[in-house]
């Protein structure tokens, strides 16, 4: 019985492993197609689930992969394979960049420039930003200077500041006077061009900060990691970048001479936005324009939940971001004379250098506060309250506009009205940048002075339209008094 079963048996097994191998052929044979699944609704009815197919092959080790949290990485030359991949990209035009932006034409998102402008009248044709993306990415690729080269030139943290000239150094002596008044001791670099610096101002700075807390630098000097192209004849905000980048600091804080700091800048180091993001980008009044060439060039989509950039405040790692510094000083210095046609100056150089690497910045998570003036209901906004990174301190007070204005009415506001910074405006929808607020920039005629003509522009003004202006002690008590101790008001008393 056991001989006549073995014959069965292996008949048995040879049928098996042939339905086995024939089956395996089929479905190796089969086409790609997406996989069709049938359930039911609630209804009982039939539904088909389409499913993509399985890649018939994985993906290749060796290429290039885009990484989606690059802000962590640890180090710059971490970030290579990274640029590798973000150069890979497939390009996009500016019909796709800017139609992720949808706002209405009653929504006022950019004043910075007017409708006239030819690159808001007519958008740049792709061919030309096609061009200037196979630039930066050339850039990127060959010209950089290598973080091994230069890791052991900076470390520590401390403020940077570019000044120079007659009015940027009083407006300097502010922010030390401010220093020393909220008790900070955080070193500083002072940065200028040239001749602007003389021995005797550096030593009148020291006495009045710290001798031991003051490291000075001249930008046009062949010791400098990167050299800077400076005009005569213009305002030079390449400077700005190439102070942060020839900064000694591993960490610097990058501050205008006309911001004034309010808490100790050391604190912002130790917020949580900083430590996740190794970089503080602060916000501007406006948005950038959903047809501004600078979103394809970068091959980023228009966002309509991001302002632009005020960098009167910057902080950075240099460790971990070297390379993004160094594009963004190119975009500056070497093609400022393209760019500045659609940005302003240095001024959201740095965020476009981090979206064109795709990499996130940290950001507050409070939008800034107008501050100025209000007369007769008249707001005039001339300073920016940039707030501190984890909530809704007061960190800085930027006067931007200050510098600008008729002295007359400064002195008006001052000896008339109980001074020149009284009012503020915020936005009730400030921490949603998703949410547009009808900001605006306009002109003080101020007609209340008795020796200024009708219609003539003295003072120009920021505005939030929709906002009621409120007293300013409420967010910055007894600032005004502070503002005249630490010698705020230098231009009064320089041209009495």
């Amino acid at each position: 019985m056991a001989g006549s079963r073995r014959p069965r048996i292996l008949f048995g097994a040879v049928i098996v492993i042939f339905i086995v191998i024939f089956t395996r052929w089929q479905y190796e044979a089969a086409p790609t197609a997406p996989l069709q699944l049938e359930e039911t609704n609630s209804k009982g009815e039939p539904i088909s689930l389409n499913l993509p197919p399985t890649p018939s092959t994985p993906p290749n080790p060796s290429t290039p992969q885009l990484i989606q949290d690059a802000h962590k990485l640890g180090s710059a030359d971490d970030f290579l394979p990274h640029f590798a991949a973000v150069r890979q990209l497939p390009a996009l035009s500016l019909a796709e960049a800017k139609k992720t932006c949808t706002w209405g034409p009653d929504t006022f998102v950019n004043f910075q420039y007017t409708e006239e402008d030819d690159w808001v009248k007519k958008d740049r044709p792709d061919d030309e930003l096609a061009q200037k993306r196979e630039e930066w990415h050339a850039f990127v690729e060959k010209s950089m200077l290598p973080y091994a080269q230069v890791k052991d030139k900076f470390s520590g943290r401390g403020l940077v500041v570019c000044a120079g000239n007659q009015d940027t150094l009083m407006r300097l002596k502010v922010i030390l006077r401010a220093l020393k008044k909220i008790g900070s001791a955080i070193a500083m670099e002072v940065h200028y061009w040239a001749d602007e610096m003389d021995e005797a101002a550096k030593k009148e700075l020291v006495e009045l900060y710290q001798p031991n807390a003051m490291h000075f630098n001249d930008l046009s000097g062949p010791h400098n990691i990167l050299q800077v192209k400076k005009d005569q004849l213009w305002i030079n905000y390449q400077l700005k970048t190439a102070s942060v980048i020839n900064s000694r600091f591993a960490e610097p804080l990058l501050l205008d001479s006309d911001n004034i700091p309010i808490i100790k800048p050391e604190e912002l180091y130790d917020s949580s936005v900083y430590k996740e993001f190794g970089s503080v980008f602060w916000p501007d009044i406006a948005r950038t324009r959903s047809n501004n060439p600078m979103w394809a060039i970068t091959n980023t989509p228009c966002a309509m939940d991001e302002y632009e950039q005020e960098s009167g405040q910057l902080l950075v790692d240099k460790r971990r971001f070297w390379y993004h510094l160094q594009l963004a000083t190119w975009l500056n210095n070497e093609q400022g004379k393209y760019y500045n046609e659609f940005l302003l100056g240095d001024k959201d150089m740095f965020r476009f250098a981090w979206h064109a690497l795709k990499t996130k910045y940290g950001h507050p998570k409070k939008w800034l506060t107008s501050v100025g003036t209000e007369n007769d209901g008249y707001y005039c906004g001339h300073s920016f309250a940039q707030h501190h990174p984890d909530d809704e301190r007061v960190a800085f007070l930027h006067g931007g506009l200050v510098k600008t204005v008729d002295l007359d009415v400064m002195r008006w506001n001052r000896d008339h009205k109980g001074g020149y910074y009284r009012s503020y405006k915020s936005a009730p929808s400030d921490e949603d940048p998703a949410t547009s607020v009808n900001v605006a920039i306009k002109f003080d005629s101020a007609d209340y002075l008795p020796n200024k003509g009708p219609g003539v522009k003295v003072a120009q003004c920021t505005d939030m339209k929709d906002v009621e202006a409120r007293d300013i002690n409420e967010i910055l008590f007894g600032f005004e008094k502070t503002f005249e101790e630490i010698g705020g008001y230098w231009q009064l008393d320089a041209n009495r």
